[in-house]
């Protein structure tokens, strides 16, 4: 079954808001077995809405709109699918009351614009929103199925997951689709390729796309069957193939983060780790302390920014410094090591680099970084040219000096 997902507001069109919606939505369906074959965003422009309502009912047995269904002004979209379906306003006591209770609940006085949201088409189902002031809607006209629902994520998700998706599963195909995802590091999009280009001819039934995103490439398989075993059997394999071919970049699955699979090999070995950054500004040490429990391996993170601070707090020597320079691979295992040393950890791990836009010199180009690495066996660095972005640099460089970690663990390095 083709379905269109249409999400309206400006702040989607003038990037001030992420469409989360859409993704969520997108996901949902793809997992129940319907096509979605269009993603359309609009403003909130009566015109454009209407248009949008149009083409999605000439191509697409299931439509889902989100967004503009607030009390405020520029909120249109209940009249104008009020219009779409050529149905009268009618003002709904049981929705008032429904809520007036919520602001009650939350303690608040309800302001004269939300008595506005106990209007709605005639025409329409209503769908409880139970955390919102605003209703969904729902129409059904010539084999079709529109649900119209709040831009307000929490909201949207939560009126999917309690009323939308239970309709939907009876609505759909008979096919079960299904999908996993893995997430490499340390390995360009070309490359990977190049490693699995035979994956089509072997699993003809996945559909495999790549990924690019700041942390490194994800690799996502998308199957359709008629049952779960089936599909899962296949990802299996398919997984299985991959792992094979690229096992040394893939750090996990699904919604994995690379600081919780290593937070993971921290607690399981009984190890302790210190951080010493300059071009990361301390986000090595945000993502480490992002996982819970995370006191029980990250001793301390120290910024040391100048060279006065690698001098004073990592004990750094002068002559390194006015030897090799700041951003140097000599530099980077000094860091490293100082910071074991002071914390009394089993792994120091340290950035040094030049994150851009000035800084270059002929020698030594923006996005250089070297990152070091000392455990009680050796100490080492390595170098990595990433780009001339500022906060691209900072991102990847923090990945992949905890990927750096990662890889010595699993003896890769």
């Amino acid at each position: 079954m083709l379905a269109e997902i249409i999400s309206v507001g400006d702040e989607l069109l003038t990037g001030i808001s992420v469409n989360s919606n859409a993704a969520f939505i997108g996901e949902k369906l793809a997992g129940l077995g319907f096509d979605v074959h269009w993603i359309t965003t609009v403003g909130d422009n009566e015109e454009d809405i209407i248009n949008a309502l149009g083409q999605a009912y000439n191509r697409a047995s299931l439509v889902i709109l989100t967004g503009g269904l607030g009390p405020t002004h520029d909120d249109i979209t209940k009249k104008v699918v009020s219009q779409f379906f050529d149905s009268e306003m009618v003002f709904r006591e049981e929705i008032l009351k429904k809520i007036e209770k919520l602001f009650q609940k939350m303690g608040r006085k309800m302001s004269p614009p939300n008595r506005g949201q106990a209007e709605v088409p005639e025409k329409a189902e209503i769908i409880e929103n139970g955390i919102g002031t605003a209703p969904g809607l729902a129409f059904k006209r010539e084999g079709r199925t529109f649900f119209i629902l709040p831009g307000v994520p929490a909201e949207m998700r939560r009126m999917m997951e309690k009323s939308i998706l239970p309709i939907l599963r009876k609505m759909g195909s008979g096919r079960i689709t299904r999908s996993k995802i893995l997430r490499t590091v340390g390995i360009p999009e070309s490359d990977l390729y190049q490693l699995i280009k035979d994956f089509p001819d072997r699993f003809p039934e996945i559909k495999l796309s790549f990924l690019p995103q700041a942390p490194g490439v994800l690799v996502r398989m998308v199957v359709s069957g008629l049952s779960v075993e089936a599909c899962e059997e296949s990802l299996a394999l398919g997984g299985d193939m991959i792992r094979e071919k690229a096992v040394r970049f893939i750090y996990g699955e699904g919604n994995a983060s690379l600081e919780n699979v290593l937070a993971n090999y921290l607690f399981d070995r009984k190890l302790t780790i210190g951080v010493a950054e300059s071009c990361t500004g301390g986000l090595i040490s945000h993502k480490l302390t992002n996982v819970a429990g995370s006191s029980g391996y990250f001793n301390r993170g120290i910024v040391a920014y100048s060279n006065e601070a690698k001098i004073e707090i990592l004990r750094v020597p002068e002559e390194i410094l006015l030897k090799h320079g700041a951003v140097s691979p000599e530099t980077a295992v000094a860091m490293a090591e100082g910071v074991k040393r002071i914390s009394e950890t089993d792994i120091g791990l340290s950035t040094t680099g030049i994150a851009g836009p000035g800084g270059a010199t002929p020698t030594k180009p923006v996005g250089l970084v070297f990152m070091g690495y000392a455990d009680e066996k050796r100490s080492f660095s390595e170098k990595y040219l990433f780009g001339k972005d500022r906060m691209w640099n900072k991102e990847r460089s923090a990945v992949y000096a905890l990927n750096l970690v990662r890889r010595v663990l699993l003896g890769y390095v």
